[in-house]
């Protein structure tokens, strides 16, 4: 069993890296604060993509009277970037993870705004996932009162399931330190992955975590949590709260506590289909260990 509660491991510093990639990428929901603006003005929801240089592109529609309203264009302001992505679980809400940043967001103009959804603009543009991050972007800069901006900004702070941790968007854009872009899965594709994992049974799923406990499955403990004020219902459930090509990760909930716990997926996974055939097999391989003596 591998345990990653305590200090981290190059393991889990490549995990946090690879899901800030992914949430800066377009995934999550994402809020624009202009805390130096006013710092009692709301945060503003935004659309969001990033290009290959590190540049985050975000498209927004500041409310009216909203002072992002007024910021010209080229005139860079200070922002804060807030990245939520939450399990696809039905009547719960439960956050997977989040990312955070301080930048400054400089407004386009007309030019500048087809020169980046239209690709001209090496720089800020590239579709890392499967669909093309800017097509919803670019309806929104278009609407009345839309307004498309790029952020630019050196450091990121990830919370998930590894817990806290910060980094670069050198160490972002190129998680594994490979020279290559990470692979990452659509929405609709994660949405597929996710349907095939429950469609296991909860049942499996407590199978995959002991097997973690007992090390005969790979994978580890990211945490452990007191599980006052959950609803006794929820008792014995196994949900699964996010699933990437490198791994799945289950919470198990218990009247002990709530444990979080992340399954490895074989190396070669690339395929979102791929992830409940990949998990089935675990499954039998620690069903049949447990029978061996």
């Amino acid at each position: 069993m591998t345990s990653i509660s305590g200090d981290r491991t190059p393991q889990t510093t490549i995990a946090s890296r690879r899901m800030a990639r992914r949430l800066l990428s377009g995934a999550g929901c994402a809020t624009l604060t202009a805390y130096r603006l006013d710092a009692g003005a709301p945060s503003q929801l935004a659309l969001h993509a990033l290009d290959v240089t590190g540049s985050i592109i975000v498209a927004a529609h500041p409310a009216v009277g909203h002072p992002m309203v007024s910021v010209p264009n080229e005139s860079p302001v200070e922002v804060r970037l807030d990245v939520t992505l939450e399990a696809a679980e039905p009547g719960l809400r439960i956050t997977t993870a989040t990312v955070h940043l301080l930048g400054m967001l400089t407004w386009l103009d007309d030019v500048q705004c087809d020169a980046v959804l239209s690709g001209s603009v090496a720089g800020c543009h590239c579709s890392i996932t499967g669909e093309d991050p800017l097509t919803d972007l670019a309806a929104l800069a278009s609407a009345p009162g839309g307004r498309l901006g790029v952020i630019e900004s050196g450091r990121i702070m990830v919370h998930d399931a590894m817990g806290i941790s910060g980094h670069t968007i050198e160490e972002v854009l190129d998680p594994d330190a490979k020279g290559v872009r990470p692979l990452l899965w659509s929405a609709s594709e994660t949405f597929g992955a996710q349907d095939e994992v429950k469609a296991l049974g909860e049942g499996a799923l407590e199978v995959l975590c002991e097997g973690v406990e007992q090390g005969g499955v790979p994978g580890a403990i990211c945490s452990r949590r007191p599980s006052d004020g959950l609803c006794e219902a929820l008792w014995g459930r196994v949900l699964c709260v996010d699933v990437s090509p490198h791994a799945v990760t289950l919470l198990r909930l218990q009247r002990e506590g709530a444990d979080t716990i992340q399954i490895l997926l074989p190396p070669g996974t690339t395929r979102a289909h791929e992830a409940g055939r990949r998990l089935r097999s675990l499954v039998q391989d620690a069903l049949v260990g447990g029978l061996l003596p």
